[in-house]
């Protein structure tokens, strides 16, 4: 009895440039001994996860609206973080080719109501389905973005600024339709919804528990690219409140030094698995994990 396999699916991909993602990289950024280093665009992929459990199917994250042409308003952005799901890689042609659509799960975990978590969500029927979103996530969409007078047209990047969300993505959730999430939880045996804030308000991330692969931790966009790890972690100008992000990737690695975790980064290929002498290797991700 339990998680069966963990299934990661990724419907296209965004490009953007690096600082946006990781900014001051270290290795990347112009010194005054590296003048000319530039950062460079980055292509990174969009996932969405499926949990097979012994007592239901378990999504996360519904990647990038299959509406988003025409509700990515925004010129500058669209440009900025232009989205390419190629041919057959919009979440609904991705489900189809799994033979599944929106009815046959029974829990959706959204770790975050930016676009490229949530644009789908509302594809989802409650009766059937329950939603689960960070408890200060939806708020803060709602207090923020969602008023007759908004507070997000102030700066081109964070919480200040228009960029990841749009309202046709939480608005489906309001008033009741999703279950607000305020503390860790055991959604399922072996399911674990582990609160990360700081990335937005309150992201969250989905740790598992595998029979052949041991413990992973679905990290979403608190560990946004295993370039992101180290001694020391990088932030990006995404995040909404570095103080608490540093606390949530604190947390994180408590996790991984616990449990053996293996992290499956927001947007990265690779992953970050756990050496058990204090260090970490970087790996290819696989479809599949049992």
């Amino acid at each position: 009895m339990g998680v069966l396999e963990l299934k990661i699916i990724e419907c296209g991909n965004t490009s953007l440039d690096y600082e946006l993602a990781l900014s001051g990289h270290p290795d990347r950024i112009a010194t005054t001994a590296q003048p000319s280093r530039t950062t460079g665009i980055l292509r990174h992929p969009i996932y969405v996860y499926v949990i097979e459990h012994t007592d239901g199917r378990v999504l996360v994250d519904t990647a990038v609206s299959v509406n988003y042409q025409q509700e990515w308003r925004d010129r500058f952005y669209g440009e900025a973080m232009a989205y390419d799901p190629g041919p057959d890689g919009l979440f609904t042609q991705r489900l189809e080719q799994l033979g599944l659509t929106p009815a046959d799960f029974d829990h959706v975990v959204i770790t975050h109501l930016h676009t490229d978590h949530g644009g789908n969500v509302r594809l989802f029927d409650p009766a059937r389905t329950r939603i689960y979103v960070g408890e200060d996530e939806l708020r803060g969409c709602a207090r923020v973005k969602g008023g007759l007078l908004r507070d997000d047209l102030l700066t081109v990047w964070g919480v200040t600024s228009p960029q990841g969300f749009t309202r046709a993505d939480f608005a489906s959730l309001l008033p009741d339709r999703a279950v607000e999430v305020f503390a860790d939880f055991e959604l399922l045996p072996g399911v674990w919804l582990v609160t990360l804030p700081g990335h937005t308000w309150g992201t969250l991330g989905v740790a598992v528990r595998l029979a052949e692969s041991g413990w992973m931790l679905i990290a979403s966009d608190t560990i946004y690219l295993a370039d992101s790890w180290g001694k020391r972690f990088v932030p990006s100008l995404l995040h909404h409140d570095l103080e608490r992000w540093a606390h949530s990737a604190h947390k994180v690695r408590r996790l991984v030094e616990r449990y053996g975790m293996k992290v499956l980064p927001g947007h990265d290929a690779r992953l970050i698995e756990p050496t058990g002498d204090g260090g970490y290797r970087v790996r290819p991700v696989e479809p599949s994990y049992r």
